[in-house]
């Protein structure tokens, strides 16, 4: 779809004044900015949810960030080729200040971390803390978000009372993760 579709299509929800850009790294879509920008002119509040890793000049109402930890490298398992190589080139890209920095000098902003479990916690603190002293921008703790890691509603029960001990211990917010609260992993949502 162009943007022009896209907005017609949005258009017709016409209690609709919020929209979430989400999937994957949206932000890695060149034409994003001009939808994004068309959306605005429209009157729409746009949130983008981003890994923080490309900066895009826009008009992002809320730049929803949630930078990968080193819990998010893919296993073995999980690598297509079996090779090790997706892992590797994750763990080289998965954060880039530069683009994070700007994304929360330029925007409205949130960080979100999703939690594996208690030893993510000092990872997400010096990430944090080298965010703080590498922008002019004010990075409160009730900017932080954090959320149980799972992919079904069963995984994040385990996890849930523990992460929002974490959340309160820090001073962050604790969020859930609503989509799979709701639809488990079922696909197609």
């Amino acid at each position: 779809m162009d943007a022009e579709d896209i907005i017609e299509e949005v258009s017709s929800y016409s209690q609709a004044a919020h929209i979430v850009v989400t999937g994957g790294e949206p932000l890695i879509h060149d034409e994003l900015g001009k939808l994004i920008n068309a959306l605005d002119s429209e009157g729409y509040h746009t949130t983008v949810e981003t890994n923080g890793t490309i900066y895009r000049d826009t008009s992002i109402g809320l730049a929803s960030i949630s930078p990968k930890l080193a819990s998010s490298i893919p296993t073995p398992a999980r690598d297509p080729k079996g090779d090790g190589e997706w892992a590797e080139k994750h763990e080289q890209q998965r954060t880039d200040m530069t683009a994070l920095t700007r994304l929360i000098e330029d925007y409205p902003f949130q960080l979100k971390f999703v939690v594996t479990d208690s030893t993510d916690i000092d990872e997400i603190t010096n990430l944090v803390e080298r965010v703080r002293q590498q922008t002019s921008v004010r990075v409160r703790n009730q900017d932080i978000l954090l959320m149980p890691e799972g992919q079904t509603e069963n995984q994040i029960a385990k996890k849930r009372e523990d992460v929002a001990d974490l959340a309160m211990e820090h001073g962050y917010r604790y969020t859930p993760r609503l989509h799979v609260n709701l639809w488990n992993d079922e696909a197609g949502r």
